[in-house]
């Protein structure tokens, strides 16, 4: 068919155009501003990254107990599987938080310490720990997912409250409530993610033992995983309501190797109270492993791992394009990351083959992240670039291998803060810079640009949905995207974040009656 070219004159939409619009921007701005202003804290924080990393990945590591944990993992604590680390003993997955430090009547306190360590027997072998967040953001966008006219403000709400139970060194119980709520402005639709008025987000109980001088860890019932390359893996914190997983981990540690295996189902998230169920029709499950390969005694010189990994995907009614049934999925690669002096990297390089509605999948993606400090020192200024490709193909075709990559549950915000552009028939180059103009001061910015491989295929959002009618039209410049971040941390309990998205629309989208957008957000984050 031939491909229709649209010359009508470029239709660009020029933001703030209206006063609720403006209002809502300064509420977000200024709301958040004054509650920092109010409080007062600890000055420790984790240092700046580029704006492509979802958390920072080298962020301060837990501080070390003062009590001996005899079961603690021995592999290095940024590679161990457990999500990163935000700060001082804080973790992105409150679940992987140790507080028992706590008990060393010497250990530093702040107002929260008697809610994160409370002995339940006299010499302390049995405890509780309590965790809770408020997450808060106001976002406005000028032209929504691209194509809607009128402009949106949105606010969401996080309420999230966890709770540890320590039983000696070698069992402990999990469990965490969240709940989530979305209004505004032509905001995004009530979808379960967004809008839930109480979930059992995770509830898990796990063994730890010594096992040949390494650490074994079993973990049976619903968590959160994070253990693999972000390009595929990740609870995806963007939603109010997180990711989790219903199943059984097994995990092996030792000092220069580790490995886990897995058996997952995603939760069925409500909208209601407590009525979440297990399974969507997905399953994940696999093996995930890594070597530390320098850096062995010394990490402040920089430590090196490379982590080969395999997953096995099943979605029971998948569409995309034309195609719809049964997606099955065997993805494997490897990822090789670290530091070294100045240098940080992290390079992945994936494989899937399998089957999608019976039509054989050979697919494939890379993704790269690096970058290098202009001093010494965390806070030093840092230059770098991400260079990722996922391939594309076959979706509106009847018959054929289908090479469209399948990122699985991947971080959304590697190309963007609100879903513009997803790691289907997708590549791209950014350059990036961070800094840090005082301690608790990160500020990051980046421009991308993004291409189609393959022009018979559409261009995708984050959420693998496709841009309607791209199929059709020729091109494969996509879209720019320029970004900019700042994260101010006052102290471990409070932190606010803004980010500006601008959205260049690329002969692709104009060409299916897409235009650009300016998207704008501030997030005010309490946690204890």
């Amino acid at each position: 068919m031939r491909k229709a070219r649209d010359m009508t004159k470029r239709n660009r939409i020029y933001p703030l155009r209206d006063r609720s619009l403006s209002a809502a921007l300064l509420f977000g701005l200024t709301v958040p501003g004054c509650a920092f202003a109010a409080t007062t804290g600890d000055d420790r924080q984790a240092p700046a990254q580029p704006i492509a990393d979802a958390t920072p990945s080298n962020a301060k590591a837990a501080a070390t107990p003062s009590v001996r944990d005899p079961l603690k993992s021995p592999y290095p604590a940024p590679a161990d599987g457990q999500g990163p680390r935000t700060g001082p003993n804080y973790t992105m997955l409150r679940g992987a938080e140790d507080w028992r430090f706590l008990a060393n009547p010497k250990a530093k306190r702040d107002w929260a310490s008697p809610l994160k360590y409370i002995p339940l027997d006299g010499d302390g072998g049995i405890s509780l720990s309590l965790n809770g967040d408020q997450r808060t953001s106001v976002s406005v966008a000028t032209r929504p997912v691209l194509k809607d006219s009128a402009d949106r403000i949105e606010v969401l709400s996080r309420t999230t409250l966890g709770a540890d139970l320590r039983i000696g060194p070698a069992v402990r119980v999990y469990g965490e409530l969240t709940s989530g709520h979305i209004f505004g402005k032509n905001e995004t639709r009530h979808v379960a993610n967004f809008e839930n008025d109480l979930v059992v987000q995770q509830l898990f109980a796990e063994v730890r033992a010594p096992v040949a001088s390494g650490v074994a860890r079993v973990t049976i019932g619903r968590q959160e995983f994070f253990d693999g390359p972000r390009f595929i893996i990740s609870p995806r914190d963007n939603p109010n309501i997180r990711v989790s997983m219903n199943g059984a981990r097994l995990s092996m540690d030792w000092k220069r190797f580790r490995f886990s295996a897995f058996y997952f189902e995603p939760t069925d998230p409500g909208k209601g109270f407590l009525d979440d169920g297990i399974g969507n029709g997905e399953t994940l499950t696999g093996a995930y492993g890594s070597f530390l390969l320098t850096g062995v005694g010394n990490a402040a010189k920089g430590q090196i791992f490379f982590d080969p990994f395999y997953y096995h995907f099943e979605d029971t009614d998948r569409k995309l394009g034309v195609i719809s049934g049964k997606d099955r999925r065997e993805t494997y690669g490897a990822r090789l990351w670290g530091s070294r002096g100045n240098l940080s990297f992290d390079w992945t390089a994936i494989k899937q083959d399998g089957r999608f509605a019976g039509r054989r999948v050979d697919a494939w993606a890379v993704s790269t992240n690096q970058s290098v400090g202009l001093g010494k020192g965390k806070s030093a200024p840092r230059l770098g670039f991400h260079a990722d490709y996922a391939s594309g193909g076959g979706n509106y075709d009847t018959a054929g291998k289908v090479g469209s990559f399948n990122f699985l549950y991947n971080a959304t915000v590697i190309f963007s803060d609100d879903n513009f552009v997803g790691a289907i028939n997708t590549m791209g180059i950014a350059p990036t810079i961070s800094f840090s103009p005082t301690r608790k001061l990160q500020v990051s910015a980046e421009w991308g640009s993004y291409w189609r491989p393959d022009e018979n295929d559409a261009a995708y959002r984050g959420n693998a949905q496709a841009y309607a009618g791209t199929q059709n039209v020729a091109g494969k410049h996509v879209a720019n995207i320029a970004r900019l971040k700042a994260n101010w941390t006052l102290n471990p309990h409070v932190a606010l974040a803004g980010m500006i998205n601008y959205v260049d629309a690329g002969k692709v989208l104009r060409r299916a009656g897409y235009g650009d957008n300016l998207f704008v957000k501030t997030m005010l984050t309490l946690r204890f």
